[in-house]
């Protein structure tokens, strides 16, 4: 919104319009809190206007204990997930294979999958700190609270507000607001332990905590403290077979992807390196310059180099040598958590309440991740006069004689360079991610009242560090040092792997410590966020009176400062650079073997906020209007200016109920909403990234020239891409519509129903146009005699000037990098349903009976192009460019990788005397996997027919418990339960390993028993 909104903003405020983002919290979805552990009552999530009698206003899901029980959740990651209308977790630990992403035992919160950063994480209604990592996600970095910060036995309940939520609590509420509620007041005492074991693995856990709580001062104060322990040993991914291996094709046998070797993800990167010769074809029996090599036992050997080892021509080792990058790797990290809390409030007088929240979280996680392998687009040049080069020099500088050149040859005496462009460092071991996180919390405030106006004011200070230490990297100077030596203790890359037996698994050849030693490095990727927060509040819920009712209103300022940095170790952020020593004028900004170089990046942001609201009851039920039984409205607004990038943004909100007849009640909301650019996307000063890519215009005259049939083979390879932020990056803008029904018929006391309707339209997305876009864009505008300037490319050779001549198209060199900064680009229209069942079933004699149903539909979720993205797809749909030109990300994505149609949870609970039965149910549909689609395409409507479908899944968890009323074990429950009951494994996808990840688990059936003393 821009600023000449201002003043009819400021008019609205006056005037008294501006209104309540307000959410029911039904009963039957919260269940009052049980007399020992009453709560300082927090209600965020809902109205600000404290006591305003406004239910079934807005959509609410509540999580509450029974929920939270039913769930069985170790961490927030896990009990965030069963939400139906959260996302894909983006943040998760199998996500974690290179230091760019945000690592360790952190996961992120995505409601809507509208991406990660549009959801407002809040603890007992004020906002949480980022976790310290970020992570591209469609290109570009996105941030995230660490929902694993949030220890599910601390936790009283969880608001999902499925609505957008910027007009009350600003940026990141775009999909919605998620608020936390502590378990606080606690009178007495707890301890619990308990054990887990999943089925069939290695995999155990370890959990102890517990938590007292008093009052003091005449009962006028309460203070609360927890404490937390939790360890889990991790699992390798050898336990699971559809994690243990990168060829699954033994795991689609029997489908219509049988023997599809798109289901064989063995890497080209192995021990069995891939060189080019620096000297003529004809020198060599291999009548090539390239070659891999390979066990001697394999067809088309040219060179027999001993010990059951050969080379055979070409540039892309074959699939039978190729490497399982999932050998000796962690599927589950080995973790400790330990978290303590404290929640203090004091009645100073009977109008004047001091609170105060302290908590500090600590995590330590370990996984092994598959070998280092080099960077396609950065080769390492190996000396002739290496010792283990097999076209090395008769002789050595020295005079020594060469042992390990080979006969047959035409190589000069004084040998041949090689470079050395497919390579995976196996004998240098698997690689150690060890992410430790610290982070802290401190709240404190004021609240009560002055006459007939309720007024808290608080301040949060909370800071977050990280470090990721990768051990086992491989230093790219200390390497070609290593490997350039003329003494036999110099690095051997040309003994290959396992000759007999599976080659993709390990290394039988291993070179010796000592010569892996001298390059062996460790790395660190170092980050930080922090928050302060000042907030004033003030509502009344009684103003003035109309026929309908009492009309509240609140207001409210807000402060606050966020910072970040990230830290990269001096090998990754262009301190120490590499610079080749045998292929003259080549440098790469990163010295780590396969890691593109990333730039420290710091920056903070001060925003300064206001925002109003009021509710109007229009018509009460006492008014005697037929069909309205009760009419409500409520105004909101917002207004958020940010410093850094110098804007402001203004929102309105608009929100009404009508009660039809007692039982039925529609309602609706209408917003506007806003999500700044995060400080990363800002403060990045240039992060480069090397990726396959094909070289389009190359490549189109190769298929001129007869070289190439099609695009569709043209040989993919190392590209630079330049991403870059600005502080010129506009805000996102959003729209929300809600519209929906609350069924609580009379006849069926305790049941409701919900139904939601939802539309969000974003524009302005931030985002990349995409190396692969931009290479296409220039071969569209270089037929029409243009270029894309964005694609820097060298000068054309005598060689590519020969190849262009005659196509039409103007000679073009190979690329050097391609420029591609953070810009608004695209729009999002997504739209959905929600519904909703929830029944307390009366007594009748059977126990204490509970449904619970929650499902999210998902009916359309369509991104559009910008300027660029539309100039590329006019230019196919005009048959100007191939149809191997595809231009992803755009067009109809609902279904496509990891946005299901629907999902649902739901759960019965049963409980007579000491006994509490709970049995809860998780549903998430199909998807499609873009990653593998039919050699022999079926002809469909269906644009995705011809894709790889994932399976839909339903688990189920159950648990039982008793609680002793009598003799020495009063106080004791014991709870025994199982988790994932059928022992479902995650869908099959042609993912790294076998499944989605930001959908699924691992973890198969958990048995769990645990213990809890009240006391």
């Amino acid at each position: 919104m821009s600023t000449n909104r201002f003043g009819r903003f400021t008019l609205l405020c006056g005037a008294s319009l501006i209104a309540a983002q307000a959410a029911h919290a039904q009963e039957a979805e919260t269940p009052p809190a049980p007399a020992a552990e009453e709560e300082r009552v927090i209600t965020v999530t809902g109205t600000r206007i404290q006591g305003a009698k406004i239910n079934d206003v807005l959509p609410v899901t509540v999580v509450d204990e029974i929920d939270i029980a039913n769930v069985a959740a170790t961490s927030g990651d896990e009990l965030f997930r069963s939400i139906p209308q959260a996302g894909g977790v983006a943040f998760n630990e199998q996500n974690d294979t290179t230091v760019n992403n945000a690592r360790g035992d952190a996961a992120s919160i995505n409601l809507r999958d509208l991406g990660t950063g549009n959801t407002l994480l809040l603890i007992n209604g004020r906002r949480m700190v980022l976790n310290p990592g970020f992570q591209t996600e469609l290109l570009v970095p996105v941030v995230s609270p660490d929902t694993n910060e949030i220890a599910p036995g601390s936790v009283r309940r969880i608001e999902v507000l499925r609505d957008g939520a910027s007009a009350i609590y600003g940026a990141d509420a775009v999909a919605g607001v998620v608020n936390t509620v502590l378990r606080g007041n606690r009178r007495g005492g707890f301890i619990e332990g308990e054990f887990r074991a999943s089925e069939g693995t290695s995999l155990e856990s370890y959990a102890l905590a517990g938590g007292y709580g008093f009052d003091f001062a005449g009962g006028r104060a309460n203070l609360t403290v927890y404490g937390g322990y939790f360890h889990e040993t991790g699992m390798p991914a050898s336990d699971r077979d559809y994690a243990a291996d990168d060829n699954r094709l033994p795991l689609v046998v029997g489908t219509p992807f049988e023997g599809d070797n798109q289901f064989n993800n063995r890497n080209t990167f192995g021990p069995f390196g891939q060189f080019d010769i620096q000297a003529p074809n004809n020198r060599t029996p291999l009548n090539d310059d390239d070659f891999y090599l390979q066990p001697s036992t394999f067809p088309n050997c040219r060179i027999d180099l001993g010990d059951g080892l050969c080379a055979r021509a070409g540039i892309t080792p074959d699939i039978a040598v190729r490497y399982n990058t999932n050998f000796g790797t962690t599927i589950i990290s080995e973790k400790t958590r330990y978290n303590v809390m404290g929640l203090l409030n004091y009645e100073l007088t009977n109008s004047l309440e001091a609170y105060f929240e302290g908590s500090y979280y600590r995590s330590e996680s370990e996984r092994f991740i598959t070998p280092a392998a080099i960077l396609s687009a950065v080769p390492v040049g190996i000396s002739r006069n290496a010792y283990w080069n097999p076209f090395g020099p008769v002789t050595f500088p020295d005079g020594t004689p060469n042992p390990n050149r080979i006969g047959g040859t035409t190589i000069p005496t004084g040998g041949a360079d090689v470079i050395m462009e497919r390579y995976r460092f196996v004998d240098a071991g698997n690689r150690s991610v060890n992410v430790t996180k610290d982070s802290y919390r401190l709240v404190a405030g004021l609240k009560g009242n002055f006459g007939s106006w309720d007024f808290d004011t608080g301040f949060v200070y909370s800071e977050a560090r990280t470090t990721d230490l990768e051990g086992n990297r491989v230093s790219l100077t200390l390497l070609q040092d290593a490997i350039n030596r003329s003494t036999p203790d110099a690095y051997n890359p040309f003994n290959g792997g396992c000759v007999t037996g599976d080659p993709g698994n390990g290394d039988c050849t291993p070179n010796p410590t000592s010569s892996i030693d001298p390059f062996r490095i460790s790395v660190f990727r170092k980050g930080g966020t922090s928050l302060a927060l000042a907030d004033f509040k003030v509502s009344r819920s009684d103003l003035f009176t109309l026929p309908g009712g009492d009309v509240g209103i609140a207001a409210g300022i807000e402060w606050r400062r966020e910072t970040f940095f990230d830290d990269r170790d001096p090998r990754l952020d262009g301190t120490i650079t590499w610079t080749d020593s045998v292929i003259p004028g080549v440098t790469f900004g990163s010295d780590v073997v396969g890691t593109s170089p990333s730039p420290d990046t710091n920056g903070s942001r001060e925003v300064w906020s206001a925002h109003a609201e009021t509710f109007v009851p229009l018509v009460s039920e006492d008014m005697n209007i037929p069909l309205v039984s009760a009419l409500n409205l409520q105004l909101a607004g917002r207004m958020e200016h940010f410093k850094d990038i110098d804007q402001t943004a203004i929102v309105p909100r608009v929100a009404a109920s009508w009660t039809t007849v007692p039982g039925i009640t529609f309602r609706g909301a209408w917003s506007q909403g806003f999500r700044a650019p995060n400080l990363v996307q800002v403060n990045d000063e240039g992060t480069t990234r090397s990726n396959t890519r094909d070289d389009f215009v190359i490549c189109a005259a190769q298929v001129a020239k007869g070289q190439l049939s099609s695009l569709a083979v043209c040989p993919g390879e190392g590209v630079i891409s330049f991403r870059s932020g600005t502080d010129r990056l506009q805000p996102e803008d959003s729209e929300s519509i809600n519209l929906g029904v609350v069924l609580e018929p009379g006849f069926i006391p305790g049941l409701t129903l919900t139904a939601d309707y939802w539309r969000v339209k974003q524009t302005g997305l931030v985002g990349t146009f995409g190396d692969d876009n931009a290479i296409a864009l220039d071969l569209l505008r270089r037929l029409a005699g243009g270029t894309n300037p964005a694609v820097v490319r060298a000068d054309p050779t005598p060689e590519q000037v020969a190849l262009f001549a005659g196509t039409g198209l103007a000679a073009a060199g190979e690329i050097l990098f391609v420029d591609d900064p953070y810009l608004n680009l695209d729009s999002r229209v997504s739209k959905g349903w929600d519904f909703g069942l929830f029944y307390n079933v009366p007594d009748f004699g059977a126990g204490d009976i509970r449904l619970r149903f929650n499902a999210a539909r998902l009916t359309s979720f369509v991104q559009s192009a910008g300027n660029e993205g539309e100039e590329l797809l006019e230019g196919i749909a005009a048959g100007l460019l191939p149809p191997e030109v595809v231009v992803g990300g755009l067009g109809q994505l609902l279904e496509i990788e990891g946005r299901p149609k629907w999902r649902f949870s739901s759960s019965v609970n049963w409980g007579m005397g000491p006994v509490d039965v709970g049995l809860f149910a998780q549903y998430v549909g199909q998807v499609w996997d873009t990653s593998v689609s039919r050699d022999v395409p079926f002809e469909s409507a269906d644009p995705n027919i011809n894709f790889f479908r994932v399976d839909d899944i339903l688990t189920l968890n159950l648990n039982v418990s008793y609680s002793f009323e009598k003799g020495a074990l009063d106080g004791t429950r014991i709870r025994l339960g199982v988790n994932n009951l059928f022992d479902k494994d995650p869908p099959l996808a042609d993912e790294s390993l076998g499944f989605f990840s930001e959908l699924h688990s691992a973890r198969g059936r958990v048995w769990r028993v645990e213990v809890r003393k009240n006391f």
